[in-house]
């Protein structure tokens, strides 16, 4: 029986390798999506993560609450995988020069996670997991009305983390871990060669950089009661610096002479990102032996995002990089679990998101809203160490407003994003040993 469950094993674990690769390095045609990826396959996709903070049900805690490892009941991993499907289209009131609204920017984006636990001694667990919490992407269509802010943008991340979780008394235990994100940064902007304002004659300005961050996690975990449990985490800014990343291409012989003297060609550009740092409360409380129901309250510190958006909007500048200057925002989340049956667990629940920026200053590189996500789920327990699971997530976006005054070489862009959602479909799997 164990030479199956190994052979079964590490059958599963090839797939899941084999799946990561083809979501690395598939020709994927878009995807535009949220930045902060709650959603890493696991279970609690079924509750848009509420609770997450609080719960100590899978290997996953080694990625999301570290401290809760000391509570899982033996040596365990799971492996996610999901499909995001993503629709998202600008809809334009006004815009100076011509072209279509960019087409949908959306697509498909395969995603996952891998994260494993097991105790060093009595009372302290080590946890490894890989994924990825943060990510974005969208491409519009060449010739676009937009194109002198964005043609192509995409931040694509993958994670590995390390953490140790140890009891401090049988009801409450701390947690810890390193991060580290390896990011890839692809932008893509037209250059207006004014006067010419013909989207056969424009210039490029593209970013394509990889660089690498390391940051930290906390976690705390407290079972208040037998029926109540809570828990808190810090996730720390991630710095992304992306050296002389910036390259010009193209340019009229006007717009060329005028960069020139502005000092723009031939100075290393660079783009800083920082990943905001975020603060997150959990709370599980069991109505019943069979239900439970759970909330989220978290912090996410935009305002120190940073820079995204790269273009060139007037002639004089001596610099092509803008800072996005966003606020914070604040996430809410409420969901229910329980048994419907012997081998049988459902789950559903509801986030919310507020709006890191105003129509003034939202990019169409990044445009942020907003977000509603509405959830369900449903985990087979196949044996006593083998556990299934199937998840469903709708992410309502927002309209994404843009109202855009630009430079003279921008123009204003004005409109909204109709539809602006995202479909999450997820697959995972538990193995206890």
């Amino acid at each position: 029986m164990k030479s199956t469950r190994s052979c079964t094993l590490r059958y599963l674990t090839a797939v899941f390798t084999i799946i990561l690769l083809l979501g690395k390095y598939a020709a994927v045609p878009c995807y535009a999506g949220g930045v902060w990826l709650y959603e890493i396959g696991t279970p609690d996709l079924g509750t848009a993560t509420a609770g997450r903070s609080a719960t100590a049900l899978d290997a996953s805690v080694a990625i999301t609450n570290p401290a809760a490892m000391p509570y899982l009941d033996r040596p365990q991993l799971m492996m996610g995988f999901q499909a995001l499907i993503i629709n998202s289209e600008f809809s334009k009131d006004l815009s100076r020069y011509e072209g279509g609204d960019g087409g949908n920017a959306g697509g498909i984006m395969p995603a996952g996670s891998f994260s494993y636990a097991a105790p060093v001694n009595e009372h302290t667990w080590l946890g490894v997991g890989f994924g990825s919490y943060f990510g974005l992407g969208l491409d519009y269509d060449d010739n676009w009305s937009g194109r002198y802010y964005v043609q192509e943008s995409s931040l694509i991340t993958a994670g590995a983390s390390v953490s140790l979780g140890t009891k401090i008394t049988e009801s409450f235990s701390i947690g810890a871990g390193i991060d580290v994100l390896v990011a890839k940064l692809l932008i893509k902007t037209a250059i207006n060669n004014f006067p010419l304002r013909n989207s056969a004659n424009d210039g490029e300005l593209k970013v394509d950089a990889t660089t690498t961050g390391i940051g930290a996690n906390l976690g705390f975990f407290y079972t208040i009661t037998p029926a109540l449990r809570a828990g808190l985490t810090y996730r720390s800014p991630i710095k992304l610096d992306f050296d002389d990343a910036v390259s010009i291409s193209n340019l009229g012989p006007i717009l060329e002479k005028t960069l020139t003297a502005s000092q723009l060609l031939g100075k290393e550009l660079d783009v800083t990102i920082t990943i905001p740092q975020a603060v997150s409360l959990g709370v599980e409380y069991d109505i019943t032996k069979k239900w439970a129901v759970l909330g989220n309250f978290g912090w996410q510190n935009w305002s120190q995002f940073g820079e995204l958006e790269v273009s060139i909007s007037n002639t004089n500048i001596s610099d092509a990089v803008i800072d996005l200057d966003y606020n914070d925002t604040w996430h809410f989340a409420i969901g229910i679990r329980g048994r419907i049956a012997p081998k049988w667990i459902w789950s559903t629940g509801a986030a919310y998101d507020t709006s890191p920026c105003s129509e003034s200053n939202r990019s169409p590189a990044l445009p942020l809203d907003r977000q509603l996500r509405y959830a369900t789920g449903v985990q087979y327990e196949i044996d006593d160490d083998v556990t299934i699971g199937l998840a469903y997530q709708f992410l309502d976006a927002g309209k994404g407003k843009i109202n855009k005054e630009g430079g003279p070489l921008t123009g204003p862009l004005k409109g909204e994003y109709s539809p602006n959602h995202i479909h999450y479909v997820a697959i995972n799997v538990g193995w206890k040993f």
